[in-house]
């Protein structure tokens, strides 16, 4: 790691656990809708805002983690003799208006899916999609790729099926299942 991508993943950092904090503090706890029925003594049921502030803080403290590497990273490469901090943030490898129009088809690739889940199924949607927004941000190992790609798709499948109950569409997989 260089510099310049540690001083990257510093704001990438920033971001998400200010954005994270946001989602916690504010958007789920006015955007979540939590009935006010009474609660009944025994019920297994939890308030709909759990999972979205499960996920949130999930996120902040992965983005402290990232945080707290990238400032270590920093530091020793401040240490460091060699190339100056200025020459390698000058090195690009691509043009940031390339490398911006990926990230973008990337996140395309995201909305995309919201239209053939029910078809494809979630599972085979999230395999192909996962490897899709890969490829467009810039992974080059294509088993490292694939082995996320399954990882995520089969432990969210999973999570949401068994633990949370929640009917998730099996498109082209339901005689299977």
């Amino acid at each position: 790691m260089n510099y310049a991508e540690a001083k990257k993943d510093l704001f990438a950092g920033i971001f998400f656990a200010l954005l994270s904090l946001l989602f916690i503090f504010v958007l789920n706890k006015y955007g979540i809708i939590i009935p006010t029925a009474s609660y009944k003594a025994g019920s297994a049921a939890v308030l709909p805002d759990f999972f979205p502030n499960m996920i949130c803080w999930f996120v902040f403290i992965c983005s402290l983690g990232l945080v707290y590497v990238s400032l270590k990273s920093m530091r020793t490469l401040q240490k460091l003799p060699g190339k100056s901090m200025e020459d390698e943030e000058s090195e690009e490898k691509e043009p940031k208006v390339l490398s911006l129009a990926f990230r973008i088809a990337g996140m395309g690739t995201l909305l995309l899916m919201y239209y053939v889940a029910d078809f494809l199924g979630i599972v085979i949607a999230g395999l192909l999609f996962y490897l899709l927004y890969a490829g467009f941000t810039g992974e080059r190992r294509p088993l490292r790729a694939l082995a996320g790609a399954a990882a995520t798709t089969l432990i969210l499948y999973y999570f949401f099926v068994k633990v949370a109950s929640v009917p998730m569409p099996l498109g082209l997989l339901s005689d299977m299942f």
